[in-house]
């Protein structure tokens, strides 16, 4: 058991000079502690300590169920020779069912800023979602102020370079809540024309964890990608707004007694 930002922490992908543990103090004040027979430090408040060494040796692991609900690929990992355990009183251990709501939001969260980076790199960036429904791995939805005609588009390809395992993403305009799933259908219905706003990349690098992707022994996983400019078309009369009575009509009311 860990505390919530050691967890955010080691779900992320720094780079190899920043160190996970300055990122969880960044998020609250992370005190770390010397270990008994290894050369490094954890932080205080962690329930239970396995200390050891990394060997050169590997073995099997999995097959697991992962992320998507589906099981993951055999994979080879290193062997570790534990060499001391340490606990707190009374140590509360913490179980991350897999595929479930703890573990989506542990991948998915880190992977949202890297979106939201590359993607502000090409136009106004307003918001990331990698979705629920797409395991929060596969399926993002981009929020953006459109200010040229291909914003759209440039801000499906900078989505695919912020997260390399993103297989779907749907750029939307401000006023599309990306958490409301029947909204991001509704930009989609109203806003795209697939032989404009549709984007097809064939035979990309891909996530292991897709199970209708190509896999092939000792090669990186290979998979189609595909990306829906659903913002307003640059062109369209009056901008496609949406009617006032949409937004406006149905407001929260307390009637009184």
């Amino acid at each position: 058991g860990n505390s919530l930002p050691v967890l955010l922490a080691a779900a992320m992908s720094p780079p190899p000079e920043v160190d996970e543990f300055s990122i969880a103090n960044a998020l609250r004040a992370t005190p770390l502690v010397r270990c008994l027979t290894v050369d490094l430090e954890v932080p205080a408040e962690t329930e239970i300590v396995l200390e050891g060494r990394i060997t050169r040796d590997t073995a099997p692991e999995g097959p697991f169920l992962d992320l998507t609900g589906t099981m993951d690929i055999v994979r080879e990992g290193r062997v570790i020779e534990v060499t001391c355990i340490t606990h707190r009183r009374d140590p509360i251990y913490q179980a991350l069912l897999p595929g479930g709501p703890e573990h989506k939001l542990l991948m998915g969260l880190p992977r949202e800023p890297t979106i939201y980076a590359e993607v502000s790199k090409v136009c106004r960036c307003l918001n990331v979602l990698l979705t629920p429904g797409g395991a929060s791995w596969l399926h993002a939805v981009v929020q953006i102020e459109k200010k040229e005609a291909d914003d759209g588009l440039r801000a499906i390809d900078a989505a695919f370079r912020g997260h390399s395992s993103l297989k779907h993403v749907v750029v939307v305009d401000e006023d599309i809540d990306i958490y409301d799933p029947n909204d991001v259908e509704w930009a989609i219905a109203t806003r795209f024309q697939a032989h404009r706003d549709l984007v097809v990349r064939e035979d990309e690098p891909s996530s292991s964890l897709d199970p209708s992707a190509l896999h092939a022994p000792g090669q990186k996983t290979r998979t189609t990608k595909m990306g829906l400019d659903a913002t307003i078309p640059w062109h369209t009369p009056a901008g496609a707004p949406r009617s006032a009575p949409e937004r406006n009509a149905f407001k929260r009311t307390r009637y009184e007694d």
